[in-house]
């Protein structure tokens, strides 16, 4: 077989694909340009022709792609003057690329533009970023979460048997989150996609299923789809169906009877842990976190005696910096942090980092009956 090789391959043109048709997935809002009328993509008809249904109607039309545009990128028409000739119709330009979201910050996906009438499920996205001469120089990838549920993944690319991107996080449903990239040129190094996922229940995770993607080269470039939240074609591949978490689930709760009676009638026996198949996000985490930090020098070092001011300082920022992570991570709702009262210089740096992080929803330095005024709580995103 000959071997794939991506320098002297030729990917399809974007320009020759049907992109205007790929503008318009199941789902998306619609208005008709020359009525104003909303409706709702239900099915695509043919490459130039979509099935709509009417927004307060019960009523499904085929529509041309030409007489509608995506809700958002509307733009009425101008009302013909008497006398003078009518004016074109101001139909706008595709809008500009959209700038990607930094790695590992989940991004809450809004619903102007895109209504699920189907969830895919746990979705990989493989976003092409060409280079001047058209031809792709590498691919952002996003996990997408197009249910209502809440999940933990964890996520592995190899290139042959060595890995090479690993990523682990919690995504909540309706978001979606960019993990990385992946170079056009890996594309002749057989890579390989593993991938774990389970629902983020109240009490405990739910059951792990897991999930391996071979990718190969010349197949890539077919699984072209608009992708949801993202609305442009990427590179898409469904992972973890939607019935396939909640029937894990299901299958987890009917065994518990059996699990719990033989629990409490054997004898306990050791038990052979094998590291690759431990979760790396332990839900008991959330468990065990301590929801106050307290920042004082004496709780941080045993000597402080060698330490001064500034080195103090940086310490406990450190300390703060690292807390406020892992409490994002885990999922927590909101911290303390104990900075005490002092001169403000400790409680005035926290506040600085608080006001310009992306996951923080708001923070407050109110008397409190158990700390006074020396703690700040943080409520997150």
């Amino acid at each position: 077989m000959e071997k794939f090789n991506p320098r002297t391959f030729e990917p399809p043109n974007p320009q020759t694909l049907n992109f205007q048709a790929m503008r318009f997935p199941i789902g998306t809002k619609v208005k008709f340009i020359h009525t104003g009328d909303e409706g709702t993509v239900v099915s695509l008809l043919d490459a130039e022709t979509l099935n709509v249904r009417i927004t307060g109607d019960d009523m499904e039309i085929p529509v041309n792609i030409e007489n509608v545009v995506p809700a958002g990128q509307y733009v009425a028409a101008a009302q013909p003057i008497k006398g003078k000739p009518k004016p074109q119709m101001n139909i706008p330009p595709p809008p500009p690329r959209h700038v990607p979201p930094a790695v590992g910050v989940p991004v809450k996906a809004g619903n102007a533009q895109y209504a699920i009438i189907k969830s895919m499920g746990i979705q990989l996205a493989f976003d092409p970023i060409y280079k001047e001469d058209g031809s792709p120089e590498k691919y952002l990838i996003y996990v997408i979460n197009d249910t209502r549920m809440d999940v933990v993944y964890n996520f592995t690319l190899f290139m042959g048997k060595r890995a090479v991107l690993e990523h682990s996080s919690k995504l909540n449903g309706l978001h979606y989150e960019r993990i990385g990239e992946m170079l056009f040129d890996q594309l002749n190094d057989s890579p390989s996609v593993e991938m774990e996922c389970w629902r983020l229940l109240t009490d405990e995770g739910g059951k792990k299923l897991k999930k391996e993607l071979n990718i190969k080269a010349k197949t890539f470039f077919t699984k072209v789809l608009t992708a949801p939240f993202l609305d442009r074609p990427v590179h898409h591949f469904r992972m973890f169906e939607k019935h396939e978490l909640e029937l894990a689930d299901e299958k987890e709760a009917s065994a518990e009877d059996l699990k719990s009676y033989t629990e409490r009638n054997i004898q306990p026996q050791s038990k052979i842990i094998h590291h690759q198949s431990e979760p790396r996000h332990e839900v008991k985490q959330m468990a065990e976190f301590n929801p106050e930090l307290d920042l004082h020098v004496e709780n941080l070092v045993k000597d402080q005696r060698k330490l001064n001011n500034a080195d103090i300082l940086n310490l406990q920022m450190r300390r703060f910096e690292q807390y406020l992570d892992q409490a994002i991570r885990i999922g927590v709702d909101r911290v303390f942090i104990i900075h005490g009262v002092g001169e403000g210089k400790l409680k005035n740096a926290i506040a600085t980092i608080l006001m310009q992080h992306p996951h923080v929803k708001t923070f407050k330095n109110e008397y409190h009956a158990r700390y006074g005024y020396g703690a700040t709580e943080v409520e997150f995103s």
